[in-house]
């Protein structure tokens, strides 16, 4: 058969949900459907198509590791997460320096460090790899959302997470921080909520629970001792991680709006194989 377009692949095998997904507690927690649902919360209007809950049919298969798709951005480009951390695992510090607000961003992280050195390792020195990922505006560090009311963030205006909506928009922060530039970065808290997790709320049935801690790359702000990052826990949870302890490092990229697919469905015997 030809070969299919990922993008156009993964709207052809899920049947859009129209229903509005609860926001405020994880998928668990309420009757939300599993599976794909659109967004026009993006920065040009233009809908991203994202999966939510326990989703079976999400795998892809790129450069020897097993992926999750996040979305489909607004431009066709796929946005994919890693199932593991990279190196196997390997726990690691966000930030050694915490002291500080500006220590929460990624730009200013040791994990920004650590993530290009595995991604050019493992992708960017492979031709033929590095010409399937899309680089460019795809990532955002904005300070949007904070663990408490107290928490202090610069000049940043956060939104403490129980007053939160989220959306996919980026734009600059008072700090001056917010869209990243490249090809590799980390997930960001908003998306995490979109897939159906929530602080504090228990859930293991929905396709970004790995069984680990990992980062993520939206600041969660400055506790007055310590810079934190949003975080996911072992069991799904959504979390408040201090920018000096150790989780993994779970990359982000996306794949360009043309890449194809040789075979494969999406489920976990029988990924999407590009």
């Amino acid at each position: 058969e030809p070969y299919r377009v990922l993008s156009k692949a993964i709207l052809e095998d899920n049947k859009l949900i129209t229903a509005t997904p609860t926001l405020t507690t994880s998928s668990n927690n309420t009757s939300d459907e599993s599976g794909l649902y659109s967004s026009t919360a993006t920065n040009t209007g233009e809908p991203t198509y994202y999966f939510r809950g326990n989703v079976e049919n999400n795998y892809v298969k790129f450069a020897g590791f097993t992926w999750r798709i996040v979305r489909v951005n607004e431009d066709g480009t796929v946005r994919i997460i890693m199932q593991d951390g990279i190196n196997d695992n390997a726990t690691s510090k966000f930030n050694s320096n915490y002291n500080n607000y500006t220590y929460m961003y990624y730009t200013n992280s040791q994990a920004k460090t650590q993530l290009e050195n595995w991604y050019q390792t493992n992708i960017g020195n492979k031709l033929n790899l590095a010409n399937k990922v899309a680089s460019g505006n795809y990532y955002c560090e904005q300070a949007k959302v904070k663990y408490d009311d107290s928490w202090t963030s610069g000049s940043a205006v956060m939104t403490t997470y129980n007053k939160y909506t989220p959306d996919f928009k980026c734009s600059t922060d008072g700090n001056g921080k917010g869209i990243v530039n490249s090809n590799v970065a980390l997930i960001t808290y908003d998306e995490v909520v979109y897939a159906g997790s929530y602080y504090g709320k228990s859930n293991e049935d929905y396709y970004l629970n790995n069984n680990y801690y990992s980062w993520t790359m939206s600041p969660s702000g400055f506790s007055g001792s310590s810079s934190t990052v949003w975080s996911v826990n072992d069991s799904g949870i959504t979390y408040i991680g201090y920018v000096n302890t150790i989780v993994t490092t779970r990359p982000v990229i996306n794949l360009k709006d043309d890449t194809k697919i040789s075979s494969g469905n999406g489920t976990k015997n029988n990924p999407y194989q590009l």
